[in-house]
């Protein structure tokens, strides 16, 4: 379990000696005074996961998902309905508001683990041993750091990646001026600083709780799905499937944050539950977005074959009918007359869950205006989260995101075989039957098209379908002048009856330079060197 317990702050810059700060050669004068300091960095895991303030992969707490064909927000105003307004609103992303900006928050980061480095270099009395251990820690948070900045603002078109800093001594005012890598070279130093991680960092047993060899080997085998360096991922997917002892039931989890661990909250439940989960202090859910009906549309049918929504009697989703569609499902999404916290939901037509429809009837409605909530990563048992907050662990890495990875790996590579073989297993485990039914790999695009499928479907609301459209370039085919719909349930007699219903007033934007997101601009203007990306 991840823990971030201290935060040792720098040496000061006045000339009073303060008295709330140590010096940095005192953070790494033991063992536990360097994993203390380690601990601070601890947080860049949390912030940037689906709970966190960088939800959306920059500046901005919004989940990315929001982007996408998933999951619409509900709001149509700045703050709530950040996600509509940067996909419907020309202009709304530019470089002077920039919600991907994650290259200014990590290379706050990444100077702060430098300073640690060249502390841990030149002040640590610690065996070298040790000290390549604390080092492998530190490399994997930079190396983090560095996908992240690579996944938002690495430009293939201008052969653009980061600015590589790997010593302190290069991030002083005197050598500001330091131009942009390739974007080979960059994917080279985040495979340097994750691939020494892997190597040095302890198995989870040893590790005691702290970064292990798994959870690197995991984010790793993520940054190289990225870079497109599939053999690197593929060998790393294969040690962690062979080797680490996890499984797709109760021990799945390979990389995590606790917030209980930490005693730190979050406010997942507050944001996303609905208006009728009434807590014990009288205060209630936000209703701030809700699942698709193109989601809903993903989940195939119990025995793995492909849902067809022509079917109307099963489209639109009910008790009735969920049991025969694919069991995650009803783990993911909470339908009108889903039982849920002891009471039944009521997305219909002015129900305490649904209110305002449809989507623009009201600036922000508090509600739904898919007819949809999220259940998944809610907790059934947290009965007054507005007042005490949520303690839900969240979970960055697991197994099923690394079968997946290898398989697409595999696909990129020819093995149709091996990359059906890894799609087979989770939707096995997943349907709770071996003999269901899965969609032929034969080529790269049918292995793209069985892949995505399947990473939406089981990797929902986790941050990973805006990236996984805009890294295998369909962005602009599944979301560019598209508009998403929601189901409206009234009331009839003593039943209802559906209707499909726009949750966009819109179409959707895709240029092709959000390929690309910018560099801030004060980096231009305090570097000489560095080039923006085109388009912006």
């Amino acid at each position: 379990m991840l823990s971030a317990l201290a935060l040792l702050a720098g040496c000061s810059s006045v000339d009073l000696t303060p008295t709330n700060q140590y010096a940095r050669p005192y953070g790494v004068s033991t063992a536990e005074n360097t994993e203390l300091y380690l601990n601070s960095f601890y947080p860049i895991v949390r912030n940037f996961g689906q709970f966190g303030g960088n939800a959306i992969g920059g500046s901005n707490s919004s989940m990315s998902d929001g982007l996408t064909d998933i999951l619409k927000y509900s709001s149509i105003v700045a703050g709530t309905g950040d996600c509509n307004l940067i996909m419907t609103m020309d202009g709304q992303q530019r470089v002077d508001q920039n919600y991907f900006d994650c290259w200014t928050t990590c290379y706050g980061w990444i100077r702060r683990i430098n300073e640690f480095l060249q502390a841990l270099d030149n002040d640590s009395p610690l065996p070298a041993e040790q000290k390549t251990r604390y080092r492998a820690e530190a490399l994997f948070f930079r190396g983090y750091c560095y996908h992240l900045i690579m996944r938002s603002h690495a430009s293939v078109k201008d052969d653009l990646g980061i600015i590589i800093y790997t010593d302190i001594s290069e991030m002083t005012a005197k050598g500001k001026n330091k131009a942009r890598a390739t974007v080979a070279q960059s994917w080279d130093q985040v495979w340097a600083d994750l691939s020494f991680a892997c190597a040095n960092l302890p198995t989870p047993s040893a590790a005691k709780g702290r970064i292990d060899k798994y959870g690197a080997e995991a984010i790793a085998a993520r940054a190289m799905l990225y870079a497109g360096r599939y053999a690197k991922a593929d060998s790393l997917c294969t040690d962690i499937i062979e080797n680490g002892g996890y499984d797709l039931e109760d021990n799945e989890a390979i990389l995590r944050y606790d917030f209980k661990k930490v005693d730190l909250v979050h406010y997942y439940d507050q944001r996303y539950s609905s208006p009728g989960d009434v807590n014990l202090s009288g205060n209630y859910g936000g209703g701030w977005a809700g699942p698709t009906q193109e989601f809903v549309d993903m989940f195939d049918n119990a025995d793995g074959s492909a849902f067809d929504i022509t079917d109307a009697s099963r489209r639109f989703i009910t008790n009735d009918n969920v049991g025969s569609r694919d069991p995650r499902l009803a783990k993911a999404v909470l339908w009108n007359g889903a039982e849920w916290k002891g009471r039944t939901m009521e997305l219909f037509e002015n129900g305490v869950d649904m209110k305002y429809m449809p989507y623009g009837s009201k600036n922000s409605p508090g509600n739904s205006v898919t007819g949809y909530y999220i259940r998944k990563n809610l907790d059934p048992e947290n009965f007054d989260y507005v007042l005490d907050g949520s303690w839900t662990p969240w979970i960055e890495c697991r197994l099923a995101e690394v079968l997946l990875i290898r398989a697409e790996c595999r696909a990129a590579s020819g093995d149709f075989t091996g990359a059906l073989n890894d799609v087979q297993t989770l939707r096995k485990a997943r349907f709770g039957r071996d003999d269901v039914i899965t969609p032929a790999i034969t080529s790269w695009d049918t292995a793209l098209d069985v892949i995505l499928h399947e990473r939406a479907v089981e990797l929902c609301f986790e941050g990973h379908r805006f990236w996984d459209l805009r890294r295998t370039g369909r962005a602009i085919a599944v979301l560019d002048g598209k508009k998403y719909n929601g189901v409206l349930w009234k009331k009839s007699g003593s039943g209802f009856t559906a209707q499909l219903i726009s949750a966009d007033m819109g179409a959707r934007h895709y240029p092709e330079r959000f390929d690309r997101f910018p560099i801030p601009q004060n980096e231009i203007s305090n570097n000489t060197l560095a080039r923006q990306n085109s388009d912006w």
